[in-house]
C-alpha cells in the first residue's frame, strides 16, 4: 500500500514522503490517526504543497530555537555547592539540576535530555555545557560552581608516626614501674 505522510512518523519518514507500507499498518494506524493519506494522483500533486508548508514550519521553529539558544547563552548559571579542601564536591551537579536552574532563569522549560554532558560536574570552577535543542541548532551555557561558605575540612587523618611515639612513651613508663628499683 502506498501512502503519503502528512506528519513525521519515526522510523518511517517525514512529511510529504511517499512510502510503501503493509496494508494493515496503513489501514489501521496511519490513515485513522491522520498521519498519512492514500497515494492517489490528486494526493501526489499535493505532496509539493505539504513539503513547502513543512519546510516553512521547520524554518520558523529553527529560528525560535536559535533565539532561545542565544537567550540561554546570555544567562550563566551558578550553583553554590559543598566541597572538601581538595575542591571536590560532596555530590555532583547533574543535567536535571541545570535544567531546573535554566527554567527558573529563562522562564521556559527545557528537557534535561537535551543537555549534553559526558558525566556530572564534580569540581569547582566554570564549565561549558552543550545543549542540543534540535537538529542543526546547538547552544552552550556556562555553569559556575562556587563553594558554599568556607571549604569544609575533610575527615582528619591520623599520622601513624605521632601515634607510635606516644605508645613508646607509655611503654617506657610501664617498664619502669614493672622493674624493681635497686635504690
Amino acid at each position: 500500500m502506498r501512502v503519503i505522510l502528512t506528519q513525521d512518523v519515526p522510523k518511517l519518514g517525514n512529511v510529504g514522503d511517499v512510502c510503501t507500507v503493509k496494508p494493515g499498518f496503513g489501514r489501521n494506524y496511519l490513515l485513522p490517526q491522520g498521519l498519512a493519506m492514500l497515494a492517489t494522483t490528486g494526493g501526489l500533486r499535493q505532496v509539493g504543497d505539504l513539503k513547502r508548508s513543512e519546510t516553512r514550519r521547520q524554518d520558523r521553529i529553527r529560528a525560535q530555537m536559535m533565539s532561545f539558544a542565544d537567550r540561554i547563552a546570555a544567562h550563566p548559571v551558578e550553583f553554590r555547592v559543598k566541597v572538601g579542601q581538595t575542591g571536590r564536591l560532596y555530590g555532583s551537579v547533574t543535567a536535571s539540576d541545570i535544567a531546573e536552574a535554566l527554567e527558573s532563569k529563562v522562564g521556559e522549560a527545557i528537557d534535561r535530555r537535551k543537555i549534553v554532558m559526558d558525566e556530572s560536574l564534580r569540581t569547582l570552577g566554570e564549565h561549558k555545557v552543550a545543549i542540543h535543542l534540535m537538529q542543526g541548532v546547538n547552544g552552550a551555557i556556562t555553569v559556575n560552581l562556587v563553594p558554599d561558605g568556607e571549604l569544609v575540612a575533610d575527615a582528619p587523618v591520623e599520622e601513624p608516626a605521632a601515634a607510635t611515639a606516644d605508645d613508646a612513651a607509655v611503654g617506657d613508663e610501664d617498664s619502669v614501674s614493672d622493674e624493681p628499683s635497686d635504690g
